[in-house]
């Protein structure tokens, strides 16, 4: 009996939960995507009459069609690039300095830095608005970049440390006894060392930026909205009456991201097993 327990039972059950999961959050996505390219009265009329006859991408090609998506999507891109290459150099140099250096209360540093994190977005929503305005930063990159990069370097320099760390201390020696300073050794010997590592924080630090709504909604007006806030604008607005444009929006927003994660997957799940490994 125990054996059987431990050979079917519990592997079965573990397989069926995280079947479960898999269903529960690909469900939405699914039905989201069944809706943006079909005919909104198949999916309202219960039950839904989905049928491959009316397969169409007529609205992605409507959605794109719009200069307001196509900027925002744009929009996106361009801040959340810049938002993983600035959270990827800062945060290199702050984890390296807490992984190699000898600094006092380091760790400390880097917990209040982490729960600095815990105080929720909506309470800092207007000093940071209040803080772009005097800076006549609103409804521009440099905001919203400033703004995401704030929120994300705590976790990107707690990610970044813990790989720094798995990487073996003689290469380091090696390399700054050939003649490489410090900011080489980081550049040279760590970063390509922890690639996975490296690769997956960028991926949660573009993804991250990539998702944010809040403050890319009070941030912004008009010029750098990115493509979160125009779907919650087009899923409000009396012009878009028909959800079946809403739904293609929202998979265009969802669609790179799901692609950069395929690309990169190998390095993500390489990164995240070192991670563990810790």
């Amino acid at each position: 009996m125990r054996h059987f327990l431990h050979t079917w039972l519990r592997p079965s059950l573990l397989y069926a939960l995280v079947a479960l999961f898999v269903v529960w959050t690909m469900a939405p996505v699914v039905w989201i995507g069944t809706m943006s390219v079909q005919p909104e009265i198949n999916y309202v009329s219960v039950p839904p009459h989905l049928s491959i006859s009316d397969f169409s991408l007529r609205w992605y090609n409507e959605m794109l069609s719009e200069p307001d998506v196509a900027a925002a999507l744009r929009n996106s891109v361009i801040t959340a690039t810049l938002t993983m290459v600035v959270c990827l150099v800062f945060g290199s140099l702050a984890a390296y300095t807490l992984a190699r250096l000898n600094m006092p209360r380091k760790n400390l540093l880097l917990g209040i830095s982490v729960f600095s994190r815990m105080i929720p977005s909506m309470v800092l929503i207007i000093p940071m608005f209040l803080l772009m305005r005097a800076a006549s930063l609103l409804d521009s990159y440099a905001a919203l970049v400033i703004v995401y990069s704030a929120f994300l370097l705590p976790y990107v320099i707690w990610m970044l440390k813990n790989f720094f760390e798995q990487v073996p201390v003689a290469l380091e020696s090696a390399a700054r006894m050939d003649g490489c300073t410090r900011l080489g050794a980081l550049f040279r010997v760590m970063i390509p060392a922890a690639g996975p590592g490296v690769v997956a924080t960028a991926v949660f630090a573009f993804i991250g930026a990539w998702n944010e709504f809040l403050f890319g909604l009070i941030l912004t007006t008009r010029q750098v909205v990115p493509i979160t806030v125009k779907i919650s604008a087009l899923v409000s607005s009396t012009f878009h009456s028909d959800t079946s444009l809403v739904a293609a929006t929202g998979m265009l927003a969802i669609i790179p991201v799901v692609v950069l994660v395929i690309v990169l997957n190998r390095y993500i799940v390489r990164g995240l097993v070192e991670g563990v490994k810790m």
